[in-house]
């Protein structure tokens, strides 16, 4: 299984930021959201001009939660390109007036989603990456594989995971369950990964947590099956800000990503009285009349 992706210390360990020359250009430094000191080496370069947040959040923003929204003036942004600065370059700032060392997203030849042989455009967010960072940082940050130390499984090429092989596994040799089958059938994936994750480990994800995008796969945590009940009824421990993934108690046990996922399946499904909301006792649920 491959690693997990690099930590920020680890990826772009290449030459300092650029050295603007006016004080002003001090605040084009760092990402205005994760405060890396990395920007100048993973800007991205936006259509409104606001061109101080990374690539990292640009993408956990679309990535993950859809939205293409300028996080500083909310305007929607369709095409992204990220880009390092250069020394070469020498640019006014028209927010502040500073020199900056990166181009404005108008001074990129974009022909339609093309942006030249250099850079990989991924229609899923709307982001054009340089070739060498998109294969070095965003297809592992994206991907699908083990992430458990010590193994080399990519979820890729000929390391996927099929049908037989599971089967085969999981018989005994003789038996009619698996011996006998012939026909291979590729599992790709997030499928993939759950089947080797298990066969190969005795761990598992968080179907919840997958389903509802809490954050990239190759990023979340891997469980046992003990480690996962504790993660769902009780959550991850002090420090996590994760509490669990709340229990319908009329449905046991099924549970939900959050408390609005709950919220949504109790009107659905359930009966809300409306009577106790008027006499003061507000979300007084019932299974059925």
């Amino acid at each position: 299984c491959k690693p997990a992706p690099p930590s920020d210390e680890e990826i772009d360990h290449v030459e300092p930021a650029p050295h603007s020359t006016t004080s002003g250009g001090q605040h084009h430094a760092h990402c205005i959201i994760c405060y890396t000191t990395k920007l100048h080496l993973r800007r991205t370069i936006t259509p409104c001009g606001h061109d101080d947040i990374c690539w990292a959040c640009h993408l956990q923003l679309r990535y993950l939660h859809s939205d293409k929204k300028c996080p500083v003036c909310k305007t929607t942004n369709e095409t992204l390109i990220v880009d390092r600065d250069s020394p070469d370059v020498l640019e006014i700032d028209p927010n502040d007036g500073s020199t900056v060392h990166h181009k404005r997203f108008e001074q990129y030849q974009l022909w339609g989603n093309d942006l030249g042989g250099g850079y990989v455009y991924r229609d899923d967010v709307g982001m054009h990456f340089p070739k060498s960072e998109y294969e070095q940082n965003v297809v592992p940050l994206l991907g699908y594989a083990c992430g458990m130390p010590g193994c080399s499984f990519s979820n890729s090429g000929a390391s996927y995971v099929n049908e037989r092989d599971k089967d085969n596994k999981n018989a005994k040799a003789g038996d009619n369950g698996g011996a006998g089958r012939t026909q291979k059938k590729r599992l790709t994936g997030i499928k993939a990964l759950k089947t080797h994750l298990r066969t190969e480990h005795g761990y598992t994800l968080c179907d919840l947590c997958v389903e509802n995008k809490r954050d990239f796969v190759s990023k979340l945590q891997r469980y046992t099956p003990q480690g996962l009940k504790e993660h769902q009824s009780k959550g991850d421990g002090d420090g996590s800000g994760f509490t669990g993934h709340p229990l319908c108690e009329f449905c046991k046990p099924l549970r939900f990503y959050d408390i609005v996922k709950l919220h949504e399946h109790l009107n659905k499904e359930h009966y809300k009285c409306h009577i106790c909301d008027k006499l003061g006792k507000p979300n007084q649920v019932f299974k059925d009349y």
